[in-house]
């Protein structure tokens, strides 16, 4: 400052500017300030800004209640959402809260398609989405599974998971839930005895106890529950079955050495206010199913009762035999669930079970059980199951807590033979889920399991008691855009075997928006409980005999799927294709060797090594634009023993076996005609004088008409089997059922010839 002028001198200009007074250059500061404070809130694009994103979500026109609203950011799918809510009665959302971002909004409901879309935050304070929902088109459309221990869209799981939904069950009408199953492609199910008709669901050739069947993903079936158990389910309480091909033993323990089978029963959440379904068939079976949705302040409930009946004797090929089975049976089921769509906090189920079942001669009753005035079968079972979740409000899905109990008792004769046992299963998971970024999903657990079982039969009498911890680690790893990384180990300490492992490996590789290829390595363990699960060795007039100690079957599994989505009409998946190869090899396999003496039953560990192998190719279409929707599956298999040098067939293994579904709406008429059916090539047969070893080929077909005149209103008709084809000669020596050749289980095909069977539903929403 010049002290003659009392004026500054710019270093820019070199010339004076007139001085200002401190007060001015304070304001000129807090002008600066505010003004930088001002443009970054005005900025239209950064991440200051808070934003809200509400719509609508529909299904043909009509709001849809208790849809799961997600947002993720685009740029890490496997991230934690960013917000997260539900519908309510009108179908609308709201999330609020929002940084500006690139988005996906993923929109899920059991029973629909989900919904993505992509959404950027950033100029608009409020955004409007609104999303229509289509239903899900039979079992290839992607859906919400819980079958990896997280909910997650199929498309999305590394390894292969098939969906029967709710909506394909109603389209092949039934009084119990195997006869559904056996109409997917690479299952089929065995009848182990034509008297009491003892069944199991066999995936890709191995026999039914090498698949874990599960209640709302707890593994609550034990070995004695899953000879009949799956019979006993009302397919009114499915909202799902969730299958996966394939050991998935890492999550799931022991059982799944083969295969998996989760029933999903209803969310009391989406339940109906009251519903009914009625049922009969000209072969005198009934069902009559109740239910209702009753709720107690935040919780919503559902409560069913289920009876079937059914004392017609059949007796179609004339064997002296029943057909099926005489059946009183009452299952009371109550769920509850308290949260909404978005934070599902606690689920709770029970179940009591009652049967009563008799497969036999015309002549018998029930003063002839366990004698032999008259030969009879018969099965009195009671059941108990209790099954939770629960979810902890402050952590979301990072942390669940999961446990089971059920009781199971039977009281059985087979002619003169018994069989009175009893099995308790306890079961409790925790699995953690922390947040680690980077493109990981990582699962913790940590399982207990106790099991008591006690039998008592002519050979011998058991009582065995085994505690199995496990602790189970798997990550799954988002390596760029299209690929995904599973990994996973378990570690199982049998009180019996000791310590086992099951280790697993997936990789999934999106090749584009419409290819899908992955592949599954894994091994498998499996301890025998050889009375519950061989009823061959119950039900004949022969001898049983166990060489030696069984040791515990292992297995190396390995898979391989293709998935394919193809454009037709405009739609992008209205067909889709898949190609799946599959190769098990096993050792300590258990066999029962029926053909070395036909007096005796022999059990023992094979010495060698045993072989499951097949390819297996699907397509199917189906669009909401057109009425028509198809189905086709065919399945090769090479289901062998190699035994000192030789190669044996195992039976009950068809070669070759076909599925098929064909469906037409015809909206005018509000009416839908299906058609339903399969084709099984020969299998090889137990040795029998005079008998063929092999089956013939056939096929078995069901059509179906439903009408839906309003109102939650449907009435259906069927025809069952309408070739008739009925397997001759299921029972050897029927004429002579307590001497030494009689024997029951020689059963490849279905029993009961054509029939007719009508029923009814009703339900009212909410």
């Amino acid at each position: 400052m010049s002290p003659a002028t009392g004026q500054a001198t710019s270093r820019v200009t070199g010339r004076a500017t007139p001085s200002r007074p401190a007060w001015m250059l304070a304001t000129d500061r807090l002008a600066g300030v505010a003004m930088m404070i001002g443009v970054l809130v005005m900025l239209p694009s950064t991440a200051f800004a808070q934003h809200t994103l509400t719509g609508r979500v529909s299904a043909s026109g009509e709001p849809l209640a208790g849809a799961r609203v997600e947002l993720r950011r685009a740029v890490d799918s496997l991230a934690s959402p960013s917000a997260r809510g539900g519908t309510d009665a009108s179908g609308r959302y709201e999330l609020r809260g929002l940084p500006a971002d690139r988005y996906v909004l993923v929109v899920t409901r059991l029973g629909y398609v989900p919904a993505r879309r992509a959404v950027t935050l950033g100029a608009e304070e409020e955004r409007r989405l609104d999303i229509s929902l289509e239903p899900a088109p039979l079992s290839l459309a992607p859906t919400v599974t819980s079958a990896t221990l997280r909910e997650l869209l199929v498309g999305d799981s590394p390894v292969k998971v098939e969906v029967l939904t709710s909506a394909r069950l109603k389209r092949n009408a039934t009084t119990n839930l195997m006869d559904n199953l056996s109409f997917v492609n690479g299952l089929n199910q065995q009848v182990d005895c034509g008297v009491c008709f003892t069944n199991n669901i066999r995936i890709n050739g191995m026999e039914g106890p090498y698949t874990a069947v599960l209640i709302d993903g707890a593994p609550i079936m034990s070995a004695l529950a899953s000879v009949y158990g799956l019979n006993g389910i009302d397919p009114a309480l499915v909202e799902q079955i969730e299958i996966i091909k394939g050991p998935s033993s890492t999550l799931h323990g022991s059982e799944a050495m083969g295969g998996l089978i989760n029933v999903v029963t209803r969310d009391p959440r989406f339940a109906p206010a009251w519903s009914v379904s009625t049922g009969t068939s000209s072969h005198g079976e009934h069902t009559l199913a109740v239910a209702g949705g009753p709720s107690i302040g935040g919780m919503r409930g559902l409560l069913s009762v289920n009876a079937a009946y059914n004392d017609r004797f059949v007796d179609g090929n004339g064997d002296g035999f029943s057909d099926l089975p005489l059946v009183r049976r009452l299952s009371v089921f109550n769920k509850w669930a308290l949260g909404d769509a978005a934070e599902r906090t606690l689920d709770v189920a029970a179940r009591v079970y009652m049967e009563d079942r008799f497969g036999g001669v015309r002549a018998w009753t029930s003063a002839d059980r366990g004698t032999d005035r008259a030969y009879g079968e018969s099965i009195r079972t009671r059941r108990f199951e209790l099954v939770g979740s629960y979810r902890f409000p402050s952590l979301g899905d990072r942390l669940r807590v999961d446990a089971a109990l059920n009781r199971h008792d039977q009281d059985s004769w087979y002619g003169v033979q018994p069989y009175l046992a009893t099995q308790t299963t306890g079961f409790a998971q925790f699995v953690g889920r922390p947040d680690i970024g980077n493109g990981h999903d990582l699962a913790l657990g940590a399982a207990l399991r106790v099991q008591s079982y006690r039998d008592s039969t002519r050979h011998h009498e058991s009582d065995d008691r085994s505690l199995i911890p496990s602790v189970f680690v798997q990550d799954e790893i988002s390596v760029g855009d299209q690929w995904t990384v599973l990994a996973g180990m378990r570690l199982d300490n049998h009180s019996a075997h000791g310590a086992v492992t099951s280790p697993r490996l997936a990789v999934k590789w999106d090749a584009d928006a419409a290819t899908t290829l992955r592949l599954n390595a894994a091994t498998g363990f499996r301890v025998v409980n050889l009375f519950t699960e061989e009823h061959q060795a119950l039900t004949g007039a022969r001898e049983v005999i166990i060489e030696e100690s069984l040791e515990p079957e292992r297995s190396v599994t390995v898979t391989a799927s293709l998935h394919r989505e193809v454009e037709v009409g405009g739609v992008h998946d209205a067909m889709t294709l898949d190609l799946d190869a599959y190769h098990t090899r096993f050792t300590n396999r258990i066999l029962a060797d029926f053909n070395s003496d036909p007096r005796l039953i022999i059990y023992r560990n094979l010495d060698g090594w045993a072989r499951t192998r097949g390819i297996a190719l699907a397509a199917g279409y189906r669009t909401e634009q057109r009425p028509f929707s198809a189905n086709v599956g065919i399945t090769w298999q090479e289901v062998t023993v190699n035994e000192s040098g030789m190669k044996t067939p195992l039976p009950y293994a068809p070669e070759l076996q076909g599925v098929f579904s064909v469906g037409y709406n015809f909206a005018s008429l509000r009416t839908t005609l299906d058609w339903t059916g399969r084709v099984l090539g020969p299998m090889t047969l137990p040795e029998f004088d005079g008998f063929p070893d092999r089956s013939p080929s056939f096929s078995e077909h069901h059509l179906q008409a439903t009408y839906a005149p309003g109102n939650g209103m449907e009435l259906y008709a069927a025809v069952k089997n309408v070739l008739g084809f009925v397997q001759q000669n299921a029972i050897i020596a029927p004429d002579d059922p307590f001497g030494p050749d009689f024997d029951p289980g020689r059963v490849y095909g279905p029993l009961q010839g054509r029939r007719l069977l009508v029923g009814a539903r009703w339900a009212v929403s909410r």
